[in-house]
């Protein structure tokens, strides 16, 4: 290795690794991590380990090779080995981890080219985590097929970057916080998230069982469609969605069906109505994988499963309700797909809730293309699903991400 002096500040050794925004924090631990690593490397630069990390806790079933290729490629650029080894430290200190990726920007190869050990540094720094989820988890004693999702996730990244990108990569290391924390694992159809919050506005419920959702702390454009999304950017007439709690009543702004907000309030009196979920509410957020159908009778029979594994598994873990923020919650699906389409009955267990969108989910999972670098009219048609987002693109219209819940 070239000695430290090659790089004696961390803004020469993002300059030279390629990384144009990265954590302040990083001045604070630039020194304590660089002396560490001349004298003992980094360990995620060698092939061995993953090899130890697949012995012991079976994470590399199918990319153990790419893992042990990319490990050596980095090794051999010292900039990016130097990089890997800020990436490890941070993703070690659990309660800075979060905010520092949130300033942290990955390097990337060139378009059009393919830099394997660019493109893998981050997967590499999620695999140092594998001991601290393994300890983590092993007091729930987690059924096999649970903590193995847990501890495997990580190897996906592989799958997610190959299925758009066509060479394997990574670029999700915020995301795979959620396994590392083991709050992300799949039951049945479904990938189940812990911890999640509810957000959005508030839910109440009268004595007859009927339920009114209140929209706060929102801009929203004249049409009560988040200011910023898709479409709806002309700030005239915009307005904030605010809630106001009276001695005797609740004031705000309703979810509509098609989960706009209407633009005039109601009044819930608090002697018929009360609140039963609010933002920052403990929720279970719900995910859906790619690969498998929707069908009523699955997804009840993967609820079912669920809430037995929350009751059994994660007692100490409260929930209010299930949410999800998907493309597939967005109503104009079901005019797109049909009523009896599954996708459909999918969408409609939920109350959708309008959030600032572009259309990108669509983009991203069912044509594979999250930076759009396909023109909309070169889109694939190979599914039913595929022709019908297409033409409704085409048309100058969007699916929007939406929040959605149910109890």
């Amino acid at each position: 290795m070239v000695n430290t002096v090659q790089f004696p500040t961390l803004d020469a050794l993002m300059a030279a690794a390629g990384c144009t925004a990265y954590p302040a924090r990083w001045q604070e631990i630039f020194d304590t991590v660089m002396a560490d690593f001349d004298q003992n490397g980094c360990l995620c630069t060698d092939p061995a380990y993953y090899d130890m990390l697949h012995e012991k806790y079976g994470v590399l079933n199918r990319h153990l090779d790419v893992f042990k290729e990319a490990a050596v490629a980095v090794g051999k650029r010292e900039p990016l080995a130097r990089l890997l080894a800020l990436l490890v430290a941070t993703l070690r200190d659990r309660e800075h981890v979060s905010m520092d990726l949130k300033e942290f920007q990955q390097p990337r190869s060139p378009e059009g080219t393919h830099d394997l050990a660019v493109d893998m540094l981050t997967g590499l720094a999620l695999f140092a985590m594998v001991p601290y989820t393994a300890e983590k988890i092993a007091p729930r004693k987690l059924p096999a097929y649970i903590s193995d999702y847990i501890l495997q996730n990580c190897e996906m990244c592989v799958d997610y970057y190959r299925a758009r990108y066509g060479v394997p990569g990574c670029n999700l290391i915020t995301w795979y916080q959620l396994p590392i924390e083991g709050h992300l694992f799949r039951v049945g159809r479904l990938e189940i998230q812990l911890c999640a919050k509810f957000r959005g506005g508030s839910v109440y419920e009268n004595g007859r069982g009927e339920r009114v959702t209140l929209c706060h702390d929102k801009l929203l454009h004249r049409d009560g469609f988040p200011l910023g999304a898709y479409g709806y950017t002309d700030e005239t007439g915009s307005f904030e969605a605010t809630l106001t709690a009276t001695d005797t009543a609740y004031i705000g702004y309703p979810y509509l069906p098609n989960g706009h907000v209407a633009t005039n309030t109601v009044t819930l009196l608090k002697s018929e109505w009360r609140q039963i979920l609010t933002n920052d509410d403990p929720v279970i957020s719900l995910h859906i994988p790619g690969g498998g159908g929707l069908s009523p009778a699955v997804v009840d029979e993967t609820l079912t499963e669920a809430k037995k594994v929350l009751a059994t598994y994660f007692p100490d873990i409260p929930y209010k309700a299930f949410a999800c923020s998907s493309w597939l919650i967005d109503p104009q699906l079901i005019q797109l797909v049909g009523e009896d389409a599954n996708i459909a009955k999918f969408a409609r267990r939920f109350t959708p809730m309008a959030q600032k969108s572009q259309g990108n989910g669509v983009m991203n999972f069912v044509f594979f293309d999250p930076d759009r670098r396909i023109p909309t009219e070169d889109l694939p048609e190979d599914t039913r699903l595929q022709r019908a987002l297409k033409q409704h693109y085409l048309q100058g219209k969007v699916i929007y991400e939406m929040f959605g819940y149910f109890f």
